[in-house]
């Protein structure tokens, strides 16, 4: 691998823990999900027109995928409510390829040594945080939502991956997927939230929209580098997600960096590295 391919990687896997802040250090999180769902439907937006359609048989995937990030956005602004970004960031991230490889086992497919290793990592690395959780003001309720918004990442993961099979081009499913899924977030939030969603759109959207457009970038930067170095080796170097997380949440939110913290950053990282490159 290149170094220019190494470093836009690694630029993906910033951009991805940078959204995550825009919407953790929003005053409100569930919100702050929306104007990301706009920002990221935006630049999708301009791509459509020149791709092709999806495939038939992907659409069912696309539209149970949407209704999983809808959920997704919302579960992931409960956790943050309740805990710190570098522990809940670690935990959905870790917690949702350990998820999804429970599920394939489940189904027949079996785990090599090196899987195997990363699920262990994957384990302690959660273990580490539970450990630190006991006492501390987000005790269990933070940890929860954020294994529940884990369970939502491994079932849209999974969604995603026989969607975009289906598809017969990738791209076009991705931009589909960034342009469809707004529409059901922004429908719950009108409806559950109305005036009160509005004025905040209405207030400070810079933000969400910025932060939006980030994930976008980042989700295709990741689509563009599986198609000119091995898929493997690039879903484990956007793992470094997580070291991103941990370093942006100390510099901008002046998260505590303790030790506890570190040692399941590491260990969730080379975790769920290992596991998609076995």
């Amino acid at each position: 691998m290149s170094t220019f391919m190494l470093t836009i990687i690694l630029a993906a896997a910033l951009l991805h823990a940078s959204w995550n802040i825009i919407v953790k250090k929003g005053g409100n999180k569930l919100f702050e999900t929306g104007l990301t769902a706009t920002g990221a439907f935006l630049p999708a937006l301009c791509f459509l027109p020149f791709l092709p359609l999806p495939a038939p048989a992907s659409w069912p995937f696309l539209c149970l995928s949407s209704l999983c990030h809808t959920a997704y956005y919302v579960c992931m602004a409960s956790a943050y409510e309740k805990t710190d970004l570098s522990v809940g960031y670690t935990v959905m991230r870790g917690a949702a390829p350990l998820i999804t490889s429970i599920v394939l086992l489940c189904f027949g497919m079996g785990l090599s040594l090196l899987a195997w290793i990363g699920v262990c990592a994957l384990c302690a690395g959660i273990l580490s945080l539970a450990g630190e959780a006991k006492g501390r003001k987000y005790g269990w309720r933070g940890l929860n939502s954020a294994l529940l918004t884990a369970v939502v990442i491994a079932a849209y993961t999974l969604t995603d991956g026989l969607g975009a099979r289906a598809s017969g081009d990738g791209a076009s499913y991705a931009c589909w997927l960034f342009a469809l899924k707004m529409l059901p977030m922004q429908a719950f939030l009108v409806l559950r939230h109305g005036k009160a969603y509005l004025n905040y759109v209405s207030g400070k959207p810079t933000p969400g929209i910025l932060g939006g457009m980030a994930c976008f970038v980042s989700y295709g930067i990741a689509i563009w580098a599986m198609t000119k170095a091995p898929i493997a080796m690039v879903a484990a170097l956007r793992e470094t997600s997580v070291i991103f997380g941990m370093l942006l949440s100390v510099l901008f939110l002046h998260e505590k960096f303790t030790l506890p913290r570190v040692v399941a950053v590491v260990l969730v990282t080379s975790g769920a590295a290992l596991l998609k490159v076995s």
